[in-house]
């Protein structure tokens, strides 16, 4: 429950703060800057629609806002203000966990009990929030943005085992599971001393009054206290009002069951990044089982029959009735090519071939109670139990046909299921063995989706492009009260050069589809085309293609004919490995980053080996996959080859086609056809997505088909850019207005980024008293600070909110700008001063910065999602300074060191402070020592000083902090770590 006592100092700070407080759908919001229009319309929506589901019970919300326009932290805010709201209309409603959803806003019918029957009615409890997306590292990025807010309530972050285990015996242990709960079997008794510590991690100092945290935090002091982490956050899962959690805790029905349906009941779910939820809810609802890993399972149940066959001999029977099915289909499949057979059945027919291997509607109770009695008998560690590897198999199996045969007891399910059966050779396998995988697949997400729809009083899908959005309600079974398709918060028209390019330099027609992508000529267009594109964009392009095979196959054409020699010469080429293990990936991926960021180094596999990267030329990064993640020059330009539609030949997408146009009347679906296409446009608009993350970004996004040129081919892209795109059939006219606009958006960008950053307000609001004395360079200032030796010193004051008087702080060369503004009864002195430094070695830049321990960014966002910030790069030899150092190293005390100079009103302020300090003759500077406000262990990381005031000979000095380099990560360009570089070494 939140209520106004439970508010830290801080936040009773930004309440008082009307700068800070929007009234949004009659509801007061804190936000921490101002917010764009994008972002008042994005949390006007979420508002109405939880209003409405207070109202009326149950109201749901398909919500679109581009990457980089705040969608998280307008969520957030949102959302955790009517919480808020609700919490203190219902002040004892956290009590009430029998309730199954909150009480809509609605006159109760006259009652029919006797007179005499006095009913007791429960409060409505305060609805759970739960915020889930797809990884953990999304995750993170979440609970950065929850730092940001004013809002502070009892959390809980969910995840694996293997991600939190601090057992340094067990963690990394493929069956790390398997060993946890052996270790945890006995409660009263464990064997796990991390475990026996948890609670020491629940109330470490750090974790109090609603603390903000993640899983990463966690760990770090389960190590400090020799503490559990995982079982930690379940423990304050259980107080926690806003939830963060993979997606597979609330669409797997099992974890969702037994771990989660308490407060899911009347909860508001959000799914971030839910543009896949579509094809994720139908493979919650799927199983595919291969022939080995059923003879596994077989011999392990045969030899667990023997002990106890009352629970194993039925799931024994099941396994080998599959096995012998297999046996009886598997050379009478439907050929599709020379190496590929595949049948499926559906319906009525699925249930006979299910009959046939000893799975029946009539059974399917005794066999479900067996498969939950051996999953459990794993869980807890009841010998003789199951491997670990096959206690997931038996689960996926017990959801699977539990959906297929309605084990809730409502309508059958069969007609929305394919059993299918496959036999064919696994690619690149050269050994010719045939593999043989029986599948059981979901069509309908709606039969996974509609029991998590039941629960929940709100659930919100959002993502940067949900577009085209018409098939969500009818695959997923919801209607949806609130819609958004937001716009961004870039300039379009400025910095964005959105294109569609239907031909190549000879003017020979691009057209990637299946017809014609084996055709050389179109294929010597393309990389002809690419290699143009390339030598024009500065830093990196994004070339996403619309399969692996198409990509391969146009590699080695290049490769054959030289283009790919050329190719490389423009750009450093990085291929996106197939299937590859992520340790592969994220090396690739690195490499490209390192070019990007002009580190040279030598290129193995994707190169010839031997060569040297040429860091001024950039790279490319030669994708599939559409949710890459690059900003600013990681990818200045986005090329989209073709139209993504997903592969026809897929057995899987030709049975879902099928599946819609049976049911499209009766079930109200999209026709196979139109379903087909938006998956195609989701993907292309997830790739279009990658090229602008943030307000100050710009990009080219250019799409490489003459399929294009048709109306109905662009209509579904996302609307913000749609309206953008320019249309060329001659390619070289397209290179001429390409090459013009990297610069001039470059120019826009600057001086946007100028007029937003670089103009800081620094006044300060005196009251004018005759016996007051204090200097600037001859000039009244602000007010005095006595310090004990009688010095009367310089101290900066805080921000005017008198608007009318609002200055303006830009950076000059001159060493302090006096301007003086006479009011009625006070003074309003602006100040406009270079931050000034004692050493000749410094240069100026706008960075982003960061702890170097817990990497939270420091600068102050200012809604822009970047965090730049102005600063100077110097040497210090303030003695103070120096003294932090001696008392954090044993080494010699250095004689000046490297800092990075900025003002306080330029960072984030939990970083600032309103305590005294400490005064320091010597340095003439009163000086407040400043640490990392988000690490997880307080007070461990010192970033540097922050001056609370001056003598007048150290003015230039006044609302500064000096940062430690070294302390930081700073991002900026090359002149910027140069600096730092040369720092480094003196």
């Amino acid at each position: 429950m939140v209520s106004p006592a439970s508010l830290s100092k801080s936040e009773e700070k930004e309440t008082l703060n009307p700068r800070n407080v929007y009234h949004i759908g009659g509801l007061q919001v804190r936000f921490p800057y101002q917010p764009y229009g994008t972002q008042l319309a994005f949390m006007s929506r979420v508002i109405s629609t939880l209003d409405r589901a207070q109202r009326d019970g149950r109201c749901h919300a398909l919500l679109e806002s581009p990457t980089g326009t705040g969608k998280t932290l307008s969520l957030l805010c949102s959302v955790l203000a009517w919480q808020q709201r609700y919490a203190s209309r219902f002040p004892k409603g956290n009590s009430a966990h029998k309730r199954s959803h909150f009480t809509p806003d609605v006159t109760r019918p006259p009652s029919t009990e006797p007179s005499n029957v006095v009913e007791v009615e429960k409060p409505p409890r305060v609805p759970t929030i739960f915020y889930a997306s797809r990884t953990h590292a999304q995750i993170t990025q979440v609970i950065r943005e929850y730092r940001k807010t004013a809002y502070r309530v009892p959390m809980a972050v969910l995840g694996a085992r293997k991600r939190s285990c601090t057992n340094r015996r067990v963690q990394g242990k493929p069956n790390l599971d398997e060993i946890c709960r052996c270790l945890i079997k006995d409660r009263n008794k464990p064997k796990c001393p991390e475990f026996i510590g948890k609670d020491d991690i629940v109330a470490h100092p750090s974790l109090q009054q609603n603390e903000v945290h993640d899983i990463e935090d966690l760990v770090k002091i389960g190590y400090a206290v020799r503490g559990c982490p995982y079982f930690a956050a379940w423990d304050m899962y259980e107080r926690a009002q806003i939830v963060f959690c993979p997606y597979s805790y609330i669409v797997d029905q099992l974890i969702r069951q037994e771990k989660l349906e308490d407060k899911l009941n009347g909860a508001i779910i959000i799914f971030d990044e839910a543009h896949n939820m579509e094809d994720i809810a139908r493979e919650a609802g799927s199983i595919d089982l291969g022939e080995e890993t059923l003879f596994k399972l077989q011999s392990e149940l045969q030899l667990l029959s023997l002990a106890i066959p009352m629970i194993y001999q039925p799931v024994c029977d099941a396994i080998d009735g599959l096995i012998s099915w297999i046996g009886s289909r598997k050379d009478s499949l439907a050929k599709r090519d020379p190496q590929h057979y595949f049948s499926s059945w559906t319906g009525d027919k699925a249930l006979r071939e299910l009959e046939e291997s000893n799975i029946t509607r009539k059974g399917f109770r005794k066999l479900s109670n067996c498969l939950i009695d051996a999953i459990e008998r794993s869980m807890k560690e009841i010998r003789p139990h199951l491997s670990g590897i096959f206690v997931s198999t038996l689960q996926e199996l017990l959801v699977t046909l539990g959906y297929f045969f309605s084990r809730d007891g409502s309508h059958s399910h069969t007609l929305d299921y394919e059993l299918g059966l496959q036999r064919f050779i696994k690619r690149g396998d050269s050994s010719g063995k045939w593999t043989h995988t029986l599948s059981l697949w979901c069509m309908n997400p709606s039969v996974v989706f509609k029991a998590i729809v039941d629960l929940s009083s709100s659930i919100i899908l959002t993502s940067g492009t949900l577009s085209p959005m018409d098939s969500f309600s009818s695959e997923l079974g919801m209607q949806f009260g609130a819609c958004l398709e937001a716009p961004h918060v870039v300039d379009a028209n400025q910095q964005v050069w959105a294109a569609g390019i239907f031909s190549g330099p000879n003017n020979r027609p691009l057209n990637a589809s299946y017809k014609t992508n084996d055709e050389y000529p179109f294929q010597d267009a393309l990389g002809k085309s690419l290699e143009e594109i390339c030598s024009i964009v500065p830093g990196g392009s994004l070339v996403f293609f619309p399969s692996y095979k198409l990509m391969e196959k146009l590699c080695t054409r290049w490769r054959e004919t030289g283009q790919w020699s050329r190719l490389c010469l423009e750009k450093d080429i990085f291929i996106e490995p197939r299937g590859g293990a992520t340790g592969e990936f994220e090396n690739v991926l690195k490499g490209y980053y390192d070019c990007i960021g002009g580190k040279k180094r030598l290129i193995g596999r994707n190169r010839r080996a031997g060569t040297r990267v040429d860091s001024k030329k950039g790279g490319a990064f030669l994708a599939v996959s559409e949710g890459l993640d690059f900003s600013d020059d990681n990818a200045r330009a986005v090329i989209i080859v073709g139209i993504p539609f997903p592969n026809l030949h897929d057995v899987l997408v030709g049975l879902k086609r099928s599946y819609n146009d049976t049911y499209k009347s009766s079930r109200n679906l999209l026709g196979g056809g139109e379903w087909y296409c938006q998956q195609a446009y989701r993907a292309l608009n997830q790739a279009a997505g990658r090229c602008i993350r943030h307000r100050f970004d710009y990009g080219a996004i250019i799409f490489l088909d003459e399929r294009y040129r048709q109306q109905r081919n662009r209509v579904s892209i996302s609307k913000w850019l749609r309206q953008s795109i320019k249309l060329y059939d001659n390619f070289e006219e397209s290179m001429q207005d390409l090459k013009s606009f990297f610069p001039s958006a470059k120019e826009h960008v600057d001086s946007k980024m100028l007029s937003y950053k670089e103009v800081i307000d620094l006044e300060c609001v005196v009251q004018t008293e005759p016996e007051t004395s204090f200097v600037i360079s001859g000039s009244s200032a602000s007010s005095p600070f006595s310090c004990s030796s009688g010095l009367t010193l310089e101290r900066g004051g805080p921000p005017s909110v008198s608007s009318h008087a609002l200055k303006r702080r830009k950076f000059i060369s001159s060493a302090a700008v006096i301007d003086l503004e006479k009011e009625n009864n006070h003074d309003i002195i602006t100040r406009r001063i270079e931050f000034g430094s004692d050493s000749s070695t410094e240069t100026r830049a706008r960075v982003q910065i960061s702890c170097l321990l817990c990497r939270s960014p420091l600068g102050h966002p200012d809604n822009n999602g970047s965090s730049y910030l102005n600063c100077l790069v110097t040497r210090s030899s303030k003695k103070y300074l120096l003294s932090l150092l001696k008392e954090t190293s044993r080494s010699e005390m250095p004689t000046s060191v490297s800092v990075i100079v900025t003002d306080c009103s330029s960072v984030d302020q939990r970083l600032c402070t309103k305590d005294e300090g400490i005064w320091c003759e010597q340095d003439g500077c009163v000086f407040n020592t400043i640490f990392c406000p988000f690490c997880s262990v307080p007070n461990t990381t010192c970033l540097g000083v922050q001056i609370m005031a001056t003598d007048s000979s150290n003015v230039h000095f006044l609302s500064k902090i000096l940062f430690f380099s070294d302390h930081l990560n700073v991002m900026g360009d090359a002149a910027i770590k140069e600096t730092l570089l040369e720092h480094k070494v003196t």
